[in-house]
């Protein structure tokens, strides 16, 4: 008679264990899913500060390459781009001008930059009186950030912080500087 109380004591118990164990297998699947979501907005994140600090790299050897014309490229936009840049081209396409190769190089590298990150632009502004430091920024819109309040960070990409003087933070802009020495 004893065994029989103690089995029915018992047998509840492993239905409550079964329901536990539910219980935290949802939770750990739950927060799995949550950090999905967050990896995937970050790789997004470093997919653009890659593309933004090519795009940088890549202006820095135009204006390397046309050295004599240093002083043509500078590039004060004030806001995000609306729209796809103008193209520019050479008067004579075998033989550009220093001001053309400069006018042609900002057309070529503001068209990738809108195409290559969204809403993106940049701005250049000389750093020294004699043209051979320049401050560039890439800028572009970050789709995660729209409506919150963007701030700084560890890394080069922030907000309003970051961005070049003068330039319209609306928008939730993220901004990267490159000090560029010819």
């Amino acid at each position: 008679m004893l065994r029989q109380v103690s089995r029915r004591r018992v047998a509840g118990a492993s239905l409550i264990e079964v329901l536990v164990a539910i219980l935290v297998v949802s939770l750990g699947i739950l927060a799995m899913a949550g950090l999905l979501g967050v990896a995937t907005r970050f790789g997004k994140t470093t997919e653009f500060r890659s593309v933004a600090t090519l795009l940088a790299a890549d202006m820095a050897d135009r204006m390397r390459a046309n050295y004599t014309g240093r002083a043509d490229y500078f590039l004060n936009n004030a806001t995000l781009a609306l729209g796809a840049p103008a193209e520019a081209a050479c008067a004579n396409p075998d033989a550009c001008t220093k001001d053309e190769m400069a006018a042609v190089d900002l057309a070529a590298w503001q068209a990738t930059l809108y195409k290559s990150l969204p809403s993106g632009t940049g701005y250049i502004s000389p750093s020294d009186a004699d043209s051979t430091l320049f401050d560039l920024w890439v800028i572009w819109r970050d789709p995660d950030a729209e409506g919150t309040n963007v701030v700084g960070n560890a890394s080069n990409v922030a907000g309003a912080s970051a961005c070049p003087p003068k330039f319209s933070t609306a928008a939730a802009p993220r901004c990267m500087h490159f000090r560029i020495g010819l």
